[in-house]
């Protein structure tokens, strides 16, 4: 099918097409709309020699997912089939949202993992190469940050998710996060209404900027409300669904056991619900639990879990990320 003949379907002109298919600003809306929506339905595809030919670059954007652990052997995630960053409840809807915005758009996205520090060129190879026009990472902690930013060109494009915003470096990159602070305070406010004073936490991976603040949000509400802060209460987790079954054992396990446990992600609740199972124990009769990240499980849990609801910024603003 020639775009010729897609626009007589549509009733637009072939102009209307080309235009919206290289992506220009002054198509309204509907019109925009209906061409995408026939270009799928057709199948159409926009011949590529052309559109070189007459200067027009196919946009690609990198999605660079980085789960380091250079402690381990490299890969052992995919051998052993564990602990996949995908899985995270977290990250998970977002790379689903950027991928499915970007074929809107008519983008390519270029995904790749890495998960050892001697595989991080693998991000300035690609915008060396122009194989992507902007770059987005997710996962990396701090040390990550700094080390990306020592491989990549400083005039590459990037925006970061769960990192915390670097002022020095704001014109070349977009930073995106939650008010993970504020939810977690309002976690303990919650417990504290419903009349919980033995609060407990297992928390994030506190290596990310969204495990330490979540930390940090539940700590200064504990104080500000003269809650007791007590450290056996506290199992230090890593979002992964073994460290929320060994962290309420852990907790239970205590002397005086908390009556609430705030978990800092929907995937732990799962190890943790395993855990209070064996115990012959209930939620919430015996303990009561709140969740983060709103998973599409956490309403089938048994009991349905009360989680905080992320709903994440308007992070995909790729045009910015590709100019």
């Amino acid at each position: 099918m020639t775009s010729e003949e897609l626009a007589k379907i549509i009733g637009v002109s072939r102009s209307t097409v080309s235009r919206v298919i290289n992506n220009y600003p002054d198509i309204p809306l509907e019109t925009r709309e209906k061409v995408l929506e026939a270009i799928k339905k057709y199948n159409y595809y926009p011949n590529s020699s052309a559109r070189k030919l007459a200067g027009v670059k196919d946009t690609t954007l990198g999605l660079f997912i980085l789960d380091i652990k250079d402690m381990e052997q490299p890969h052992h995630v995919i051998l052993n089939d564990e602990n996949l960053l995908y899985d995270n409840t977290f990250f998970a809807p977002f790379i689903s949202a950027f991928i499915d915005h970007a074929n809107k758009k008519l983008f390519y996205v270029f995904v790749s993992t890495i998960y050892k520090t001697s595989e991080l060129w693998k991000i300035a190879s690609a915008f060396n190469e122009k194989r992507i026009d902007g770059s987005v990472i997710i996962g990396s902690n701090h040390i990550d940050y700094l080390k990306v930013l020592e491989t990549i060109n400083k005039d590459n494009f990037i925006a970061f998710i769960d990192v915390e915003e670097d002022k020095s470096n704001i014109a070349n990159a977009i930073y995106v996060n939650i008010n993970n602070y504020k939810a977690a305070f309002d976690v303990v406010k919650y417990f504290a209404e419903l009349g919980h004073k033995d609060i407990g936490m297992i928390t994030g991976n506190l290596d990310k900027l969204s495990g330490k603040k979540r930390f940090d949000g539940f700590k200064d509400a504990i104080l500000s409300l003269n809650l007791p802060l007590r450290e056996e209460w506290i199992y230090y987790g890593d979002f992964m669904e073994m460290s929320g079954y060994e962290g309420m054992k852990k907790l239970l396990s205590s002397i005086n056991t908390p009556t609430a446990v705030f978990i800092c992600n929907d995937t732990m609740v799962i190890g943790a619900y395993r855990a209070i199972a064996e115990l012959g124990l209930k939620v919430p009769d015996d303990i009561s639990i709140i969740g983060f990240d709103n998973a599409q499980y956490s309403s089938l849990m048994s009991p349905p879990l009360t989680t905080v609801n992320v709903s994440l910024p308007k992070l995909l603003k790729l045009q910015q990320i590709c100019s």
